[in-house]
Protein backbone atom coordinates (compact mmCIF):
# COMPACT_ATOMS: atom_id res chain seq x y z
CA UNK A 1 0.00 0.00 0.00
CA UNK A 2 2.80 2.42 0.91
CA UNK A 3 4.44 1.70 -2.44
CA UNK A 4 1.24 2.54 -4.32
CA UNK A 5 0.84 5.74 -2.30
CA UNK A 6 4.43 6.66 -3.11
CA UNK A 7 3.84 6.25 -6.83
CA UNK A 8 0.58 8.22 -6.62
CA UNK A 9 2.25 11.07 -4.75
CA UNK A 10 5.08 11.24 -7.28
CA UNK A 11 2.62 11.23 -10.16
CA UNK A 12 0.58 14.02 -8.59
CA UNK A 13 3.67 16.12 -7.86
CA UNK A 14 4.84 15.65 -11.46
CA UNK A 15 1.42 16.79 -12.71
CA UNK A 16 1.57 19.86 -10.50
CA UNK A 17 5.05 20.74 -11.80
CA UNK A 18 3.88 20.19 -15.39
CA UNK A 19 0.81 22.38 -14.86
CA UNK A 20 2.99 25.19 -13.48
CA UNK A 21 5.37 24.96 -16.44
CA UNK A 22 3.74 27.58 -18.65
CA UNK A 23 5.88 29.84 -20.88
CA UNK A 24 4.58 33.16 -19.44
CA UNK A 25 5.14 31.94 -15.88
CA UNK A 26 8.66 30.69 -16.60
CA UNK A 27 9.55 33.92 -18.42
CA UNK A 28 8.20 35.99 -15.53
CA UNK A 29 10.17 33.90 -13.02
CA UNK A 30 13.33 34.50 -15.02
CA UNK A 31 12.74 38.25 -15.13
CA UNK A 32 12.00 38.32 -11.39
CA UNK A 33 15.22 36.42 -10.70
CA UNK A 34 17.26 38.88 -12.76
CA UNK A 35 15.69 41.90 -11.06
CA UNK A 36 16.08 40.31 -7.64
CA UNK A 37 19.84 39.65 -7.81
CA UNK A 38 20.98 43.08 -6.52
CA UNK A 39 18.40 43.05 -3.73
CA UNK A 40 19.37 39.58 -2.53
CA UNK A 41 23.03 40.55 -2.81
CA UNK A 42 22.47 43.67 -0.71
CA UNK A 43 20.75 41.61 1.96
CA UNK A 44 23.43 38.90 1.91
CA UNK A 45 26.31 41.35 2.26
CA UNK A 46 24.63 43.45 4.96
CA UNK A 47 25.03 41.08 7.86
CA UNK A 48 22.64 38.27 6.96
CA UNK A 49 23.03 35.06 8.94
CA UNK A 50 25.72 32.82 7.48
CA UNK A 51 23.66 29.79 8.39
CA UNK A 52 20.77 31.20 6.37
CA UNK A 53 23.00 31.94 3.36
CA UNK A 54 24.57 28.48 3.44
CA UNK A 55 21.16 26.89 3.74
CA UNK A 56 19.90 28.91 0.76
CA UNK A 57 22.88 27.71 -1.29
CA UNK A 58 22.13 24.08 -0.42
CA UNK A 59 18.42 24.39 -1.21
CA UNK A 60 18.95 26.18 -4.54
CA UNK A 61 21.57 23.66 -5.68
CA UNK A 62 19.32 20.75 -4.67
CA UNK A 63 16.46 22.32 -6.63
CA UNK A 64 18.75 22.61 -9.65
CA UNK A 65 19.71 18.94 -9.43
CA UNK A 66 16.04 17.98 -9.09
CA UNK A 67 15.09 20.06 -12.14
CA UNK A 68 17.82 18.41 -14.22
CA UNK A 69 16.41 14.98 -13.34
CA UNK A 70 12.88 15.75 -14.61
CA UNK A 71 12.46 13.86 -17.92
CA UNK A 72 11.33 15.31 -21.24
CA UNK A 73 13.99 17.83 -22.26
CA UNK A 74 14.97 18.06 -25.93
CA UNK A 75 18.55 16.89 -25.37
CA UNK A 76 17.34 13.88 -23.36
CA UNK A 77 14.78 12.91 -26.00
CA UNK A 78 17.38 13.00 -28.75
CA UNK A 79 19.68 10.78 -26.71
CA UNK A 80 16.82 8.31 -26.09
CA UNK A 81 15.95 8.18 -29.78
CA UNK A 82 19.57 7.42 -30.67
CA UNK A 83 19.81 4.69 -28.03
CA UNK A 84 16.78 2.81 -29.31
CA UNK A 85 17.78 3.21 -32.94
CA UNK A 86 14.98 5.56 -33.99
CA UNK A 87 17.49 8.22 -34.93
CA UNK A 88 20.49 7.48 -37.08
CA UNK A 89 22.99 10.26 -36.32
CA UNK A 90 25.12 9.40 -39.35
CA UNK A 91 22.34 10.05 -41.87
CA UNK A 92 21.26 13.60 -42.72
CA UNK A 93 17.63 14.46 -42.14
CA UNK A 94 15.19 15.24 -44.88
CA UNK A 95 14.97 18.95 -45.64
CA UNK A 96 11.32 19.10 -44.61
CA UNK A 97 12.02 17.52 -41.26
CA UNK A 98 14.87 19.87 -40.52
CA UNK A 99 12.64 22.83 -41.18
CA UNK A 100 10.01 21.76 -38.69
CA UNK A 101 7.26 20.04 -40.70
CA UNK A 102 6.48 16.35 -40.97
CA UNK A 103 7.08 15.84 -44.67
CA UNK A 104 8.45 12.31 -45.12
CA UNK A 105 11.83 11.86 -46.66
CA UNK A 106 14.81 9.58 -46.76
CA UNK A 107 15.74 10.28 -43.15
CA UNK A 108 14.66 7.98 -40.37
CA UNK A 109 11.68 9.60 -38.60
CA UNK A 110 11.59 10.26 -34.89
CA UNK A 111 8.56 9.67 -32.70
CA UNK A 112 7.90 12.64 -30.46
CA UNK A 113 5.45 11.73 -27.74
CA UNK A 114 4.32 15.28 -26.97
CA UNK A 115 3.11 18.07 -29.25
CA UNK A 116 5.63 18.17 -32.06
CA UNK A 117 7.35 16.01 -34.61
CA UNK A 118 10.81 14.56 -34.36
CA UNK A 119 12.27 17.56 -36.18
CA UNK A 120 12.29 19.43 -32.86
CA UNK A 121 14.75 16.88 -31.49
CA UNK A 122 16.95 16.37 -34.51
CA UNK A 123 17.30 20.10 -35.16
CA UNK A 124 20.20 20.06 -32.65
CA UNK A 125 21.85 16.95 -34.11
CA UNK A 126 25.37 17.62 -35.46
CA UNK A 127 24.92 15.32 -38.48
CA UNK A 128 21.22 15.77 -39.12
CA UNK A 129 20.27 19.20 -37.86
CA UNK A 130 19.72 22.55 -39.51
CA UNK A 131 21.44 24.75 -36.93
CA UNK A 132 25.09 25.55 -37.58
CA UNK A 133 25.92 25.68 -33.86
CA UNK A 134 25.68 22.04 -32.87
CA UNK A 135 28.46 20.51 -30.74
CA UNK A 136 29.45 16.86 -30.91
CA UNK A 137 28.29 14.72 -28.02
CA UNK A 138 31.69 14.47 -26.34
CA UNK A 139 31.50 18.16 -25.39
CA UNK A 140 28.71 17.51 -22.88
CA UNK A 141 31.05 15.46 -20.69
CA UNK A 142 31.94 18.80 -19.13
CA UNK A 143 28.73 18.68 -17.08
CA UNK A 144 30.31 16.01 -14.87
CA UNK A 145 33.11 18.16 -13.42
CA UNK A 146 30.80 21.19 -13.28
CA UNK A 147 28.21 19.55 -11.06
CA UNK A 148 30.78 17.60 -9.05
CA UNK A 149 32.77 20.77 -8.37
CA UNK A 150 29.73 22.80 -7.38
CA UNK A 151 28.55 19.97 -5.11
CA UNK A 152 31.95 20.10 -3.40
CA UNK A 153 31.54 23.86 -2.95
CA UNK A 154 28.09 23.42 -1.39
CA UNK A 155 29.32 20.69 0.94
CA UNK A 156 32.58 22.46 1.87
CA UNK A 157 30.79 25.59 3.08
CA UNK A 158 29.10 23.50 5.75
CA UNK A 159 32.30 22.00 7.10
CA UNK A 160 34.00 23.45 10.19
CA UNK A 161 37.32 25.12 9.54
CA UNK A 162 36.36 26.50 6.12
CA UNK A 163 37.06 30.07 7.22
CA UNK A 164 38.41 31.20 3.85
CA UNK A 165 35.27 30.01 2.11
CA UNK A 166 32.98 31.39 4.80
CA UNK A 167 34.35 34.89 4.22
CA UNK A 168 33.21 34.97 0.60
CA UNK A 169 29.82 33.26 1.09
CA UNK A 170 27.95 36.59 1.42
CA UNK A 171 29.42 37.75 -1.91
CA UNK A 172 28.55 34.64 -3.92
CA UNK A 173 25.20 33.61 -2.44
CA UNK A 174 22.97 35.89 -4.56
CA UNK A 175 24.53 35.00 -7.93
CA UNK A 176 24.82 31.32 -6.95
CA UNK A 177 21.11 31.14 -6.08
CA UNK A 178 20.26 32.97 -9.32
CA UNK A 179 22.43 30.53 -11.29
CA UNK A 180 20.51 27.58 -9.91
CA UNK A 181 17.14 29.21 -10.52
CA UNK A 182 17.99 30.12 -14.13
CA UNK A 183 19.36 26.62 -14.75
CA UNK A 184 16.14 25.11 -13.37
CA UNK A 185 14.04 27.41 -15.55
CA UNK A 186 16.07 26.37 -18.58
CA UNK A 187 15.29 22.73 -17.76
CA UNK A 188 11.61 23.69 -17.68
CA UNK A 189 11.66 25.55 -21.00
CA UNK A 190 13.93 23.39 -23.18
CA UNK A 191 11.01 21.14 -24.11
CA UNK A 192 8.85 20.38 -27.18
CA UNK A 193 5.82 22.02 -25.57
CA UNK A 194 7.48 25.41 -26.07
CA UNK A 195 6.94 25.15 -29.81
CA UNK A 196 8.92 25.89 -32.94
CA UNK A 197 7.45 29.17 -34.22
CA UNK A 198 6.30 31.47 -31.40
CA UNK A 199 8.16 33.62 -28.89
CA UNK A 200 8.11 30.76 -26.39
CA UNK A 201 11.00 28.98 -28.12
CA UNK A 202 13.32 31.83 -27.13
CA UNK A 203 12.69 31.41 -23.41
CA UNK A 204 15.25 28.61 -23.04
CA UNK A 205 18.18 30.60 -24.53
CA UNK A 206 17.12 33.55 -22.38
CA UNK A 207 17.32 31.36 -19.27
CA UNK A 208 20.79 30.16 -20.31
CA UNK A 209 21.86 33.77 -20.82
CA UNK A 210 20.62 34.50 -17.28
CA UNK A 211 22.64 31.54 -16.03
CA UNK A 212 25.78 32.83 -17.75
CA UNK A 213 25.24 36.35 -16.40
CA UNK A 214 24.80 35.07 -12.83
CA UNK A 215 27.93 32.96 -13.17
CA UNK A 216 29.85 35.99 -14.43
CA UNK A 217 29.11 37.68 -11.08
CA UNK A 218 30.35 34.65 -9.15
CA UNK A 219 33.37 34.39 -11.43
CA UNK A 220 34.33 38.02 -10.81
CA UNK A 221 34.48 37.32 -7.07
CA UNK A 222 36.83 34.39 -7.65
CA UNK A 223 39.25 36.37 -9.83
CA UNK A 224 40.26 38.47 -6.81
CA UNK A 225 41.21 35.48 -4.64
CA UNK A 226 44.81 34.27 -4.55
CA UNK A 227 44.77 31.58 -1.86
CA UNK A 228 43.55 27.97 -1.92
CA UNK A 229 39.93 29.13 -1.79
CA UNK A 230 40.27 30.02 -5.48
CA UNK A 231 40.00 26.32 -6.33
CA UNK A 232 36.34 26.38 -5.31
CA UNK A 233 35.74 28.74 -8.22
CA UNK A 234 37.14 26.34 -10.83
CA UNK A 235 33.73 24.71 -11.55
CA UNK A 236 32.12 28.15 -11.73
CA UNK A 237 34.62 29.18 -14.42
CA UNK A 238 33.81 26.00 -16.36
CA UNK A 239 30.09 26.61 -15.92
CA UNK A 240 30.40 30.25 -16.97
CA UNK A 241 32.33 29.40 -20.12
CA UNK A 242 30.04 26.51 -21.03
CA UNK A 243 26.79 28.43 -20.56
CA UNK A 244 28.18 31.33 -22.59
CA UNK A 245 28.60 28.95 -25.51
CA UNK A 246 25.42 27.00 -24.71
CA UNK A 247 23.36 30.20 -24.89
CA UNK A 248 24.49 30.66 -28.49
CA UNK A 249 23.88 26.97 -29.26
CA UNK A 250 20.35 27.25 -27.88
CA UNK A 251 19.65 30.56 -29.63
CA UNK A 252 20.83 29.26 -32.99
CA UNK A 253 18.74 26.12 -32.52
CA UNK A 254 15.65 28.15 -31.66
CA UNK A 255 16.08 30.29 -34.77
CA UNK A 256 16.70 27.36 -37.11
CA UNK A 257 13.78 25.19 -36.00
CA UNK A 258 11.18 27.54 -37.46
CA UNK A 259 9.79 26.44 -40.83
CA UNK A 260 9.35 30.09 -41.82
CA UNK A 261 12.99 30.97 -41.07
CA UNK A 262 15.03 31.26 -44.29
CA UNK A 263 18.38 29.55 -44.65
CA UNK A 264 20.09 32.94 -44.91
CA UNK A 265 18.97 33.80 -41.37
CA UNK A 266 20.08 30.44 -40.01
CA UNK A 267 23.49 30.94 -41.63
CA UNK A 268 23.86 34.51 -40.37
CA UNK A 269 22.96 33.54 -36.80
CA UNK A 270 25.27 30.52 -36.92
CA UNK A 271 28.31 32.42 -38.17
CA UNK A 272 27.64 35.34 -35.83
CA UNK A 273 27.43 32.95 -32.88
CA UNK A 274 30.88 31.55 -33.61
CA UNK A 275 32.32 35.07 -33.84
CA UNK A 276 30.58 36.24 -30.65
CA UNK A 277 31.74 33.15 -28.71
CA UNK A 278 35.31 33.74 -29.85
CA UNK A 279 35.11 37.41 -28.86
CA UNK A 280 33.78 36.56 -25.40
CA UNK A 281 36.39 33.86 -24.93
CA UNK A 282 39.27 36.16 -25.79
CA UNK A 283 37.83 39.26 -24.10
CA UNK A 284 37.02 37.69 -20.72
CA UNK A 285 40.24 35.67 -20.68
CA UNK A 286 42.41 38.74 -21.20
CA UNK A 287 40.42 41.25 -19.13
CA UNK A 288 39.96 38.98 -16.09
CA UNK A 289 43.02 36.72 -16.44
CA UNK A 290 40.61 33.80 -16.77
CA UNK A 291 42.25 30.97 -18.76
CA UNK A 292 39.73 28.36 -17.56
CA UNK A 293 36.88 30.38 -19.04
CA UNK A 294 38.69 30.83 -22.33
CA UNK A 295 39.63 27.17 -22.59
CA UNK A 296 36.04 26.14 -21.89
CA UNK A 297 34.71 28.36 -24.68
CA UNK A 298 37.43 26.92 -26.94
CA UNK A 299 36.28 23.42 -25.95
CA UNK A 300 32.71 24.28 -26.99
CA UNK A 301 33.84 25.84 -30.28
CA UNK A 302 35.99 22.82 -31.10
CA UNK A 303 32.98 20.57 -30.46
CA UNK A 304 30.84 22.70 -32.79
CA UNK A 305 33.53 22.51 -35.46
CA UNK A 306 33.62 18.74 -35.05
CA UNK A 307 29.83 18.68 -35.34
CA UNK A 308 30.00 20.45 -38.71
CA UNK A 309 32.70 18.03 -39.83
CA UNK A 310 30.31 15.15 -39.10
CA UNK A 311 27.47 16.88 -40.91
CA UNK A 312 29.52 17.43 -44.05
CA UNK A 313 30.66 13.80 -44.01
CA UNK A 314 27.10 12.55 -43.45
CA UNK A 315 25.62 14.62 -46.28
CA UNK A 316 28.40 13.65 -48.69
CA UNK A 317 27.87 9.98 -47.84
CA UNK A 318 24.13 10.18 -48.49
CA UNK A 319 23.57 9.25 -52.12
CA UNK A 320 19.96 10.44 -51.90
CA UNK A 321 20.93 13.98 -50.94
CA UNK A 322 19.56 16.49 -53.46
CA UNK A 323 20.31 20.08 -54.27
CA UNK A 324 18.08 21.40 -51.48
CA UNK A 325 20.07 22.65 -48.52
CA UNK A 326 23.26 23.17 -50.53
CA UNK A 327 23.65 26.67 -49.03
CA UNK A 328 23.51 25.19 -45.53
CA UNK A 329 26.07 22.57 -46.50
CA UNK A 330 28.47 25.22 -47.76
CA UNK A 331 27.82 27.26 -44.64
CA UNK A 332 28.70 24.20 -42.52
CA UNK A 333 32.14 24.24 -44.13
CA UNK A 334 32.59 27.90 -43.28
CA UNK A 335 31.30 27.30 -39.76
CA UNK A 336 33.84 24.54 -39.22
CA UNK A 337 36.64 26.97 -40.03
CA UNK A 338 35.18 29.69 -37.81
CA UNK A 339 34.98 27.29 -34.87
CA UNK A 340 38.44 25.79 -35.37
Amino acid sequence: VSGVLNIFQRAMSFRVVTALNSPPLVAAAGLATLVGIPFVDAAATSGASLALLKGANVVSFAANCAAVSVPGRIDERQDQEMRRGALNPTKPAATGQIRGDSTPGEATPLADQEHHTSSYNENYSPARGRTLVSPSGWAFAIWGPIYAGEAIFVAAQLLPGSSGLTEIIPQVTAPFIATNIFQSLWCASFRPSYGTEGWEKYISPAMLAGTAYSLSLTHSVGTGIADATAWYFFPFALHFGWTTAATLVNLSGSVSMGSSTPDSTVIAVGHSSAVVATAFGIGVTLSQSAPVYGLTVAWALAACGDGMKKRIAAVNADRNAGEEGVDLLRAAGVQKKLCW
